[in-house]
């Protein structure tokens, strides 16, 4: 099943990243505008909330299996819809229950690591966040040929890949014989102390500010590399590759770094500003593909690792929570989502999607800070996140 979740959620990955380059096509097809397609994204993290809300009621339950099939099911339907119906109604429901499923399966799944694989949660978080970004980087190519007025045959698919993963994930339960859980698979201590819990809440706010600021650029850089540099739909696939090919690495050597003792916050720190920087490099207008590739890579390098370790630290104080620090993570993640990437096409509407995008650098740095404030706040907490 460990396999099948990583291969599982790196699918999932392209699902939920195959937007970006699909945007000019879907906006010729359809005549919705950029901020209209950026509420798209707004739709699909209103989905994730609709997910959160029934989750909290029923989640004692469910177990964390059935809720990521859930989830792989929502978005299968989902997907089908846009293949079979290409109004603009339609791809707003279809990005709201792609957000629904996408919930379930992104706490679902680190939920079902974390608790299952304790002992290896540095390194197994880190490979499922890698499998994540190892898809995500091949999206661009995966739906370039699409990338005409075919573009919903890109969700027909992923969709079939996806139901490919579910019916294997009832496959691998009846060879496995692995013995049914009652309830979400694991008892969890009060969440109270978690609330209450300054230097935990303000980790989750680096969250919310991160993940704004990675689907803003994982949205908008091929945006803005086809419409406003006029690049080739190769390159508009390889900006989409590089960022994720920054983060995929970036996670891969996270895996190492933290079972071999290394500092978290630290890392996280330095990592934050030196993406925040390359970032404004990417975007400062310079027409040279080869600058603004290499610093999208780098951008999504510095920054890539900041869930994983967020999941890794957050356990490490809370071993008994980690469903809630899921949960926290996914729905500051999701406000972060909805929020930002309509902010940064708002701005972009105004004076141009290279500044909007710029803005997003400012959150990446405000994060540095934050972290530097939990630092200090947790010095005396366990460390040990290997």
């Amino acid at each position: 099943m460990l396999f099948l979740s990583f291969l599982g959620f790196g699918i999932f990955s392209i699902a939920y990243n195959m937007l970006g380059p699909l945007v000019p096509n879907i906006m010729e097809s359809t005549g919705i505008t950029l901020p209209q397609a950026g509420s798209l994204l707004s739709a699909q993290q209103g989905g994730a909330l609709l997910s959160i809300v029934i989750i909290l009621l029923i989640q004692s339950r469910v177990r964390m299996s059935t809720m990521i099939r859930l989830g792989y099911a929502a978005i299968i339907a989902a997907f089908s819809l846009i293949s079979l119906f290409r109004s603009t109604e339609m791809l707003f429901l279809a990005y709201i229950i792609l957000g629904f499923g996408s919930f379930l399966i992104d706490s679902g799944t680190n939920s079902y690591i974390a608790y299952e694989y304790f002992n290896r949660r540095g390194s197994y978080i880190s490979l499922l966040h890698f499998s994540y970004g190892g898809a995500a980087l091949l999206t661009g190519y995966i739906v370039l040929p699409f990338k005409n007025s075919s573009w919903p045959f890109a969700y027909t698919l992923v969709a079939a890949l996806l139901l490919i993963i579910l019916l294997l994930s009832f496959h691998a339960d009846s060879r496995g014989g692995r013995k049914k859980q009652k309830g979400s698979d694991q008892r969890q201590d009060p969440i109270t102390p978690l609330l209450k819990d300054l230097p935990f809440m303000l980790y989750t706010l680096v969250i919310f500010l991160y993940m704004g600021s990675q689907i803003a650029c994982s949205a908008w850089i091929p945006v803005y590399v086809e419409t406003e540099i006029g690049a080739s739909g190769f390159v508009i696939a390889s900006s989409l590759m590089m960022f994720w090919v920054g983060t995929s690495l970036s996670r891969l050597l996270a895996s190492i770094i933290l079972a071999r003792g290394g500092k978290p916050f630290l890392l996280s720190i330095w990592g934050m500003v030196l993406a925040g920087i390359s970032l404004i490099v990417a975007t400062g207008g310079t027409e040279n593909l080869a600058i603004i590739l290499i610093f999208t890579a780098l951008t999504g390098f510095f920054a890539g690792s900041t869930i994983p370790m967020y999941i890794v630290v957050a356990s490490t104080w809370y071993p008994r929570n980690t469903t809630f620090i899921s949960l926290s993570y996914i729905l500051s993640g999701t406000l972060g989502r909805m929020s930002i990437p309509v902010g940064i096409t708002l701005l972009a509407d105004r004076t141009s999607l290279a500044f909007g995008l710029k803005g997003s650098s400012s959150l990446l740095f405000l994060s540095a800070f934050l972290i530097f404030l939990v630092q200090r706040m947790t010095k005396d907490r366990p460390s040990d996140v290997s």
